[in-house]
């Protein structure tokens, strides 16, 4: 009876297959001073082949999880959000109570335009926000 802790797998190859023949011509140049033996040489391919498959398909987890909105980032978010809206509204009430009714400075302040916009729309926005201040 065999080994308990040995476990045997065959491998046949076909010469009329081109992928075969390939790895035969492999095996018989296997240099047996590198290589213990064929079977160290599967085993350290295939062990290669395994650890190169689970580190990319890691790398696609990461990038899946990269892809999603999560609680915590649309959270840091508002608080983005709300921190630039409460500046932006004491900026434009302490102008107000200056005397200063205006708000064409938020343009001049650097804040991109939305995709699709235009300057026209920003003016009419602008000159609509004065009228009514």
């Amino acid at each position: 009876m065999g080994k308990q802790n040995v476990v045997k797998h065959s491998l046949r190859l076909n010469l009329h297959n081109e992928q075969h023949r390939k790895i035969q011509r492999v095996f018989e140049g296997l240099n047996k001073e590198v290589h213990k033996s064929e079977n160290q040489f599967m085993i350290k391919a295939m062990d290669f082949y395994i650890q190169s498959f689970e580190e990319d398909m890691e790398e696609e987890t990461q990038t899946k999880k990269k892809r999603y909105v999560t609680v915590d980032s649309l959270e840091d978010i508002r608080k983005e959000l709300e921190d630039s809206m409460k500046e932006e509204l004491i900026r434009l009430l302490g102008g107000a109570i200056m005397g200063n009714t205006s708000i064409r400075e938020t343009r001049d302040r650097g804040d991109a335009m939305q995709e699709g916009e235009t300057a026209e729309d920003g003016l009419y926005a602008t000159e609509a926000a004065n009228r009514w201040g």
